[in-house]
């Protein structure tokens, strides 16, 4: 299949996508404590992945921008995850 014409918006994706992974780490440092702080780390990482796919999927130059913002809110999800269910499980009786 040849290689189709990218659009110029899709580098405002492939950008935010980008940002979306730092601002997914950043979270885990300035939530506040808690399980809802937990909570918010694991919701913000989920929702940053997931909007850091969809621009993964937009062609263009800067489509390895989406990819490593992809990278950040994956790991930081991962981590996210864990630890919430860590403090669940401290929570719970």
């Amino acid at each position: 299949m040849p290689d189709a014409p990218s659009r110029p918006g899709n580098q405002a994706w492939h950008l935010g996508a980008s940002a979306a992974g730092v601002v997914a780490i950043a979270t885990s440092v300035w939530a506040p404590p808690g399980l809802v702080g937990d909570l918010l780390v694991l919701v913000v990482a989920v929702c940053s992945l997931l909007f850091a796919l969809d621009a993964g999927r937009r062609r263009g130059p800067l489509r390895w921008a989406a990819v490593a913002g992809a990278l950040l809110a994956g790991l930081a999800m991962i981590v996210a995850a864990a630890v919430f269910l860590v403090a669940l499980a401290r929570a719970l009786p």
